[in-house]
């Protein structure tokens, strides 16, 4: 009897320990469904290594803008989005470039000047409609879309004064060659313009998607699957 007394009143007390538990202070996070990305230069081979990463598809100037002839190039790209167990459904993914110009200021040091002004980069191009879960979208991304984008940003290369970027005579960017590549002129030596794509992705139940820390799942290091994720890619001219 003594034992079964002593076994009710340990069970009482845990009832109410665990009635009384406040969940707000519970330390483990409540995970909630989510989606991801993985964004790829189209046209470059799988080269057949799947525990190799990154693959040459997903590497920075894969692709990347001609010097002349601006007008009819283009740099093709495709899409995936993911949702891991199913939950969630893209039904927009939006498509973003910022524009790096580098320049040195009156003092000889080297710029880089982010042309967006917010880091975010311009709105380039939206998928509207895009495929299900874990197929690809193709999009392409031109020249011509990022001078039309970019054609009235200014820069203070005099720290005082602003400069429309497409207008500078300093650094002369004729039509059908906006983008600029890495030169050595009489303004000093500057690197290529440079470009960053990144992606927004919208849910069905009105969920927004932008990028996520670096340090989480846009540096995906896992061997190559249909769930790989990254955040950005990087072009510029040559």
């Amino acid at each position: 009897m003594k034992k079964i007394l002593s076994l009710t009143i340990v069970s009482a007390l845990l009832f109410a320990i665990s009635a009384c538990r406040d969940e707000s202070l519970n330390p483990l996070p409540t995970f909630l469904p989510g989606v991801h990305a993985f964004t790829v230069f189209d046209g470059i081979a799988f080269n057949g290594n799947l525990l190799a990463r990154p693959q040459p598809y997903e590497v920075d100037n894969a692709k990347t803008f001609p010097k002349a002839a601006q007008n009819s190039a283009k740099i093709d790209f495709k899409t995936r989005w993911v949702s891991l167990d199913n939950k969630l459904t893209v039904n927009k993914i939006e498509i973003y470039v910022r524009m790096l110009e580098s320049y040195n200021d009156p003092d000889g040091n080297p710029k880089v000047a982010d042309l967006s002004g917010n880091g975010k980069g311009k709105l380039i191009a939206t998928i509207s409609a895009p495929a299900a879960n874990r197929q690809w979208n193709a999009f392409s991304i031109t020249p011509q879309q990022i001078y039309d984008a970019y054609k009235t940003a200014t820069v203070k290369y005099d720290k005082v004064n602003s400069v429309n970027v497409f207008s500078n005579p300093a650094r002369p960017r004729p039509t059908n060659a906006w983008l600029r590549p890495a030169e050595t002129a009489t303004y000093g030596a500057v690197a290529s313009d440079s470009f960053v794509l990144t992606w927004i992705l919208y849910t069905t139940d009105g969920q927004v998607f932008n990028t996520w820390n670096p340090d989480s799942i846009c540096a995906d290091p896992t061997s190559v699957s249909e769930a790989n994720s990254n955040c950005q890619l990087a072009f510029s001219v040559k």
